[in-house]
């Protein structure tokens, strides 16, 4: 330990030099850091539903879409403003680069062909009869194609879908098509007050999210950066030593993102918020140095020797932090989520850099200062209401010991019990900005739209053109039919339901012929008549591969939680399997896969929490070299999310698997504080104090810096409260308790387990 501090101190200025010149090379990978905001990165990629959604999107290639949401202010769809503007929209619409077709009330495509609501083009000059708008209604209200699709039920809102002449987009592509939607709406809106305009499309949502990230980053980073130096100047009353901990958490920062970028990575909608993280932390490293060091000071040591003294002192209990809290983020590898794996990579990379830069760079800034920019003076304003603050919890361990204990292992129980009422949920909107138009679509939508999730299944079977085998589509046909009786299910289309119609309209219309026809030449006859007049956007490569060996199933579903949802699937598995044992299941749609992630995610990041707590403990067992020390622990760590997600389940009980992670997260957080007080208590009792000496002198020690770090990471965290995203509000929600509960534990909790376990031997070493 000595030849450790001894080398930092005689080297600091190679070391500053060597820490400044990594930094300039790691930060000259800066200006090319990107930003993923896909959805897929989202998504599990140990999920097998992957690769069979991919198959089918590579085997049926959609088209780039558009949404537009039209909602009259008079609440009515059906009158001449709102099919006035909608028409507009429809003439207007190749402004748009790409753009080649468009489906609404006003012309839309069936799989049967094209059909139309009116017999002709609406313009300034149509004038509509009481009897056509009420015609167009029933025609709206009876077409499964239309009503809750295009329409909502009350007739309040109207949809309209652009189709684009790609299946992907170049991201300059995605820009213009952005810059010229919106454009489009503004003009519509001129001209239609009376209705407002809303659009939604992929490229829209990636927009919105990276617009969110470059805000949340320019504006957030800086004020977390501020606030952090504020507190710290205040509290050691001295510009100079917030500046030089100011400087460390830039240089943490900058090298963070600079490895980042070298190493090809992106931010993605969680990883974003990683170098908020890092700043955090970084400066609770630095606080524990500075801490002891402005203590040696008022002690009347010179600034080297207090400095020494403060590395001697902090350097195995900020090891231990260091080690423990990489630990605690690393550890989220083990989900399967690339955007969770991401963060946790890249705040624990930010965690080694901000213990070197710690170590090498802090001490030679603080010494290059000048002594009268150290603040050294008496302790006054809010150093004196944390030491009264650490006396008063002093005197609570040595009166309330046994209080604390058996009142917070009571909270501990019932809020494990209250933690089991949370559900996991995932809600894509939650990473839209709430300043975003695209957030107003989400909201009206799902509001008046009484929908929910498209699923789209894959039909395969061993031999090619096997799925036009009659025998085959009527089992195709019993399943589907099988799939309408299904409370949750408001439509299915397959092949099946083409054959039929194509069959039926072969024979003058004749209602005997819906059905599947009784050869292979029928069937065969029937699918070429369809592809002569068959619809744009309905062709037979949308339902059929080429040797027709998969087939396509859209089944349209009423509004299900993620948990209905995954219900829904394993019926449909079951009976498909009963029904077509011959043929297999694809999993085509994103909807399932991101509410299996819920459940996937949720145990991984478990499993993550229990291996690291694990790992944890065990790095405490021998830095301290005490199983008994190590052990005990693992209470403080684990108690504040305990009693945090207790609350939240019994108030909200609903969560996404990206909060849950929070719950992971939350213990490389709080084991700082338990490091520096266990560290702190147990050199005391080697040095042959006694329990309550050694609790004191843990508090008096450890107290400042561990108030001072907990109120930098409360307020940090507590900028998250204004960021883009609700994800990152309800983030701040959840940590802030969290932090603030671990430094109430680590005073009192923690201290009065000590002693209640520790105080019946005047012998140090019993402890062992």
């Amino acid at each position: 330990m000595k030849s450790a501090v001894s080398f930092l101190i005689d080297r600091r200025g190679a070391l500053l030099a060597l820490s400044l010149l990594v930094t300039v090379l790691l930060g000259l990978g800066i200006p090319r850091a990107g930003f993923d905001t896909s959805l897929g990165v989202l998504l599990t990629k140990s999920d097998p539903y992957l690769q069979e959604r991919d198959h089918m999107a590579q085997t049926f290639p959609a088209p780039v879409e558009i949404s537009f949401a039209l909602v009259p202010a008079s609440g009515a769809v059906f009158e001449r403003d709102t099919l006035l503007a909608l028409a507009d929209l429809n003439r207007e619409f190749r402004s748009i680069p790409l753009a080649f077709s468009m489906n609404s009330i006003l012309a839309w495509q069936s799989p049967f062909g094209d059909q139309s609501l009116f017999p002709r083009t609406v313009t300034q000059q149509t004038q509509f009869t009481e009897q056509d708008l009420r015609d167009a209604r029933q025609r709206v209200l009876a077409d499964p194609f239309l009503n809750n699709s295009y329409v909502a039920p009350g007739l309040d809102l109207t949809l309209a879908s652009v189709r684009l002449r790609q299946t992907s987009i170049s991201a300059q592509e995605s820009r213009e098509i952005v810059q010229a939607s919106d454009a489009l709406i503004q003009s519509l809106q001129a001209r239609h007050p009376g209705v407002t305009f809303f659009v939604s499309s992929e490229a829209h949502y990636e927009q919105s999210n990276r617009d969110a990230m470059i805000s949340d980053l320019s504006f957030l980073l800086p004020l977390v950066l501020l606030l952090c130096t504020a507190i710290i100047c205040l509290s050691f009353r001295s510009i100079a030593l917030g500046c030089c901990i100011l400087g460390v958490a830039l240089l943490t920062v900058l090298m963070t993102i600079g490895a980042l970028t070298w190493a090809g990575q992106s931010f993605n909608t969680i990883s974003v918020m990683a170098p908020l993280v890092v700043v955090t932390i970084a400066v609770a490293d630095s606080v524990h140095i500075i801490s002891l060091f402005r203590q040696s000071l008022l002690q009347g040591l010179s600034p080297v020797a207090a400095m020494s003294q403060s590395l001697r002192f902090n350097l195995r209990p900020i090891s231990l932090a260091t080690i423990t809290t990489f630990i605690g983020f690393a550890s989220l590898n083990l989900a399967s989520s690339p955007a969770i794996s991401s963060f946790g990579t890249v705040v624990a990379i930010g965690v080694a850099f901000a213990y070197l830069l710690t170590l090498g760079a802090l001490p030679a800034f603080v010494l290059l200062l000048p002594e009268t920019s150290l603040g050294k003076r008496a302790p006054s304003g809010g150093m004196a209401i944390i030491t009264s603050s650490i006396g008063l919890a002093q005197r609570l361990v040595a009166r309330r010991g046994r209080a604390l204990l058996l009142g917070v292992g009571a909270l501990a129980t019932v809020s494990l019990g209250l933690s089991f009422l949370n559900d996991t949920d995932f809600d894509r909107a939650s990473f839209i900005s709430e300043d975003s138009p695209l957030h107003d679509y989400y909201t009206v939508v799902s509001e008046r739209m009484d929908r929910g999730a498209a699923l789209s299944y894959g039909v395969e079977v061993a031999t090619p053109f096997g799925t036009i085998e009659p025998e085959f589509l009527r089992r195709l046909e019993g399943f589907s039919t099988w799939l309408g009786e299904q409370d949750q299910i408001l439509g299915v289309l397959s092949l099946v339901e083409v054959v039929k119609t194509v069959n039926q309209g072969m024979n003058e219309n004749d209602a005997a012929f819906y059905r599947i026809p009784d050869t292979v030449a029928e069937v065969e006859d029937a699918l070429f008549n369809y592809s002569v007049a068959q619809a744009s956007d309905f062709t037979l490569e949308t339902l059929a591969n080429e040797d027709f060996s998969l087939l396509r199933v859209f089944v349209s579903t009423s509004t299900q939680s993620n948990q209905g949802i995954l219900e829904l699937s394993a019926k449909i598995d079951a009976e498909f399997a009963r029904q077509l044992p011959a043929a297999t299941l694809l999993h085509g749609s994103s909807t399932l896969l991101f509410a299996r992630m819920d459940k996937a995610v949720t145990v991984e990041l478990l499993q993550g929490y229990a291996f690291s707590l694990i790992m944890i403990t065990l790095t405490l067992i021998i830095g301290m070299r005490s199983v008994y020390y190590g052990l005990l622990s693992m209470l403080p760590n684990l108690l504040p999310a305990v009693l945090v997600f207790g609350v939240w389940g019994l108030l909200v009980g609903r969560i996404d698997p990206f909060v849950m992670m929070l719950f992971s997260i939350s213990i490389g957080l709080v084991v700082d504080d338990t490091v520096h007080v266990l560290s702190t208590y147990q050199t005391s009792r080697d040095e042959g104090l006694m329990p309550p000496e050694a609790i004191n002198r843990a508090l008096e020690k450890a107290g400042p810096a561990l108030i001072i770090t907990t109120a930098v990471l409360a307020l940090g965290t507590c900028v998250l409260i204004g960021a883009s995203t609700l994800y990152f509000q309800q983030a701040a929600t959840l940590l802030v308790p969290i932090v603030v509960l671990a430094l109430l534990l680590d005073l009192t909790f923690f201290p009065a387990l000590l002693m209640r376990f520790d105080r019946s031997s005047s012998d140090p070493s019993a402890a062992e």
